[in-house]
């Protein structure tokens, strides 16, 4: 979680957001950004479902990826991850729930700035997590203005301040679309090294790349009208035909379910 974590490590059946960080033959170390950046460990027997003969056409340093804790070593006090036990729809979830953590982190630090309270930022943040948990709680109950809320002992100033962002954020319509795509090479020499230059290629259009599981990923991408989103993808796609030279290519349109009750959606 942005800001200070629930708790300092994360629990057995959690899923948690994991960047890879070191692979080796045996599987790869991750660090877990909503922690702090705690080091864990993902078993290559982990990685996917079957025999994997190359962990590096499955993952790829730097990459992002959704896990879900299986296990805690109490006398190492170690953890490890799990990628295959990780379904399409737990991953999208928490991917989304993720990313709007961060973006409403990022506006209550703005609000703060613009209320003049940057010298207290630090503690005014640990107060958030102590009443509300996440940033997602605390503007959910800005934008219901609950009996929390207006009781909360966050300064009046800032907490007007949040208000306003969140009434104009209302007016600022995003647009998202997302997509499954299935890639995979016959490269048997150097397919690792140039699927990674594919995805980082994507990733320099604008392009969130979410690995799923062999040879699945999500692209998703935001633009300021459907077009410029679609725009997005529509790059991607012609990097992928530009780059992989013989391999499996097909891509979906995934459909994105809001509900038109809950505001946080509109953000």
């Amino acid at each position: 979680m942005t800001g200070a974590p629930k708790q300092t490590t994360p629990l057995v059946g959690e899923l948690v957001i994991a960047n890879i960080s070191k692979i080796m033959p045996f599987g790869a170390y991750c660090k877990l950004p909503e922690y702090n950046n705690l080091e864990v460990f993902l078993p290559i027997k982990e990685v996917s479902s079957g025999w994997i003969k190359n962990i590096h056409e499955y993952i790829h340093e730097g990459q992002k990826v959704v896990c879900k804790v299986v296990y805690f070593d109490k006398e190492r006090q170690t953890l490890d991850v799990s990628i295959k036990k990780v379904t399409p729809q737990d991953s999208k979830n928490k991917i989304n729930i993720y990313n709007l953590e961060k973006r409403l982190s990022g506006m209550f630090m703005q609000g703060v700035k613009q209320a003049g309270l940057d010298a207290q930022k630090d503690d005014l943040s640990l107060a958030v997590i102590a009443e509300f948990r996440t940033y997602t709680e605390l503007m959910r109950n800005a934008t219901d203005d609950t009996p929390a809320f207006v009781s909360s002992k966050l300064p009046k100033k800032l907490k007007d301040t949040l208000m306003k962002l969140l009434e104009t954020s209302k007016k600022k319509k995003r647009y998202i679309v997302s997509y499954i795509m299935k890639l995979s090479t016959f490269n048997t020499k150097s397919g690792a090294t140039e699927l990674r230059e594919i995805l980082t290629t994507i990733k320099g259009k604008g392009v969130e790349v979410l690995y799923i599981g062999a040879p699945r990923y999500r692209l998703s991408a935001e633009g300021k009208d459907y077009n410029d989103a679609e725009g997005k993808i529509k790059a991607a796609q012609e990097v992928v035909t530009a780059k992989l030279k013989k391999g499996v290519f097909e891509i979906e349109k995934e459909k994105l379910k809001k509900d038109k009750e809950d505001i946080m959606a509109t953000l």
